[in-house]
């Protein structure tokens, strides 16, 4: 009896640090990054943030089979933003293209959600970049990489 228990317990460690090493890893998967406060540059305004997540998050997702997805979905959860405002949603991809993806209306304590679907995208490492009503970056994630 002892022996089966001990063959148990090594067996799920065993298979816990398979798990934790990622070994099974490689389905899509959605990714996950903090917003946080950022500007862009007199030449940018598509900057990377640091993906510290003071304000909120981006999740990225590429469904299909890994390796060859077949679009690219997520959401965009601002916090502490500017209350009652208007932000422009943009995804930059893996060639640092920049692509608006729609807007994200904040209330009156400056939170709001956004949907991210773009059907012209497939797997890669992408990031949100959130732009007042001036054009200006205001918010964005760090890298997301999804296949």
């Amino acid at each position: 009896m002892r022996k089966t228990i001990l063959g148990g317990i090594a067996v799920a460690a065993s298979l816990g640090a398979v798990l934790a090493s990622g070994a099974f890893a490689g389905g899509n998967g959605a990714g996950r990054s903090g917003l946080s406060p950022t500007s862009g540059n007199n030449n940018n305004q598509c900057v990377v943030g640091s993906g510290a997540g003071t304000n909120g998050f981006a999740i990225v997702n590429a469904p299909g089979q890994p390796g060859n997805a077949r679009f690219v979905n997520g959401e965009v959860s601002l916090k502490g933003g500017a209350a009652d405002s208007a932000y422009t949603v943009w995804l930059v991809d893996s060639n640092n293209n920049c692509l608006p993806e729609g807007a994200l209306a904040t209330n009156t304590v400056g939170n709001g959600n956004a949907h991210l679907n773009d059907a012209t995208l497939s797997g890669g490492t992408f990031y949100v970049v959130l732009q007042n009503d001036q054009g200006q970056e205001a918010f964005a994630s760090g890298p997301i990489t999804v296949n």
